[in-house]
């Protein structure tokens, strides 16, 4: 009688738990921009056209997440700026095509997520800590299950070696907007 409550009691401990779900970054249904301080004066404004990533979930919850971007589609409606932003002064694309983001620990803070990993950005990584909140749920027109998030947060650029201008007109706080939809595989 014993082991059969125990098994019972087993299965039904394995049957509450929620299988992993795997969401891929919808590019075209998400946006990276950036705002950084231009002259002391006014905010500016860019984004990034390219971006990558994958979300795990256990039911709701939110248990690992990894962003890509592609540095090289850094876009400021000025292609001669954009261009100087793709150099050695800033990202120096070449060198350093990607930007990235690999969580490594995940917990719910309020109605989020307080997620730390490790941000590469100009061949440096450093410990990063960003607030994620979840932004809604649904079905996009393909009739795949899809979630919205989003953060934003603030980097110092020289802290990743991405130091042109800083303290010549160009501020070294980056305020980043990260806004994903990601569809279930």
């Amino acid at each position: 009688m014993r082991i059969r409550r125990f098994a019972a009691a087993v299965v039904l401990a394995l049957s509450s738990l929620a299988a992993a779900d795997n969401y891929t970054v919808d590019a075209i249904h998400s946006s990276i921009l950036f705002k950084v301080k231009h002259a002391d004066a006014a905010n500016f404004y860019g984004a990034f056209e390219k971006c990558s990533g994958t979300v795990v979930t256990e039911g709701d919850v939110i248990k690992s997440v990894s962003i890509t971007i592609d540095a090289a589609s850094v876009q400021t409606r000025n292609e001669a700026r954009d261009k100087h932003l793709r150099g050695p002064d800033f990202f120096d694309t070449k060198q350093f095509p990607e930007m990235t983001f690999v969580s490594k620990d995940v917990k719910a803070s309020g109605e989020g997520y307080e997620v730390t990993g490790d941000l590469t950005m100009h061949g440096t990584t450093r410990p990063q800590t960003v607030t994620i909140t979840k932004t809604g749920a649904g079905k996009n027109p393909r009739g795949k299950d899809v979630i919205g998030l989003e953060s934003i947060f603030t980097i110092k650029r020289s802290d990743f070696g991405v130091s042109g201008y800083v303290g010549k007109g160009v501020g070294d706080e980056v305020t980043l907007i990260v806004s994903v939809e990601c569809a279930k595989e």
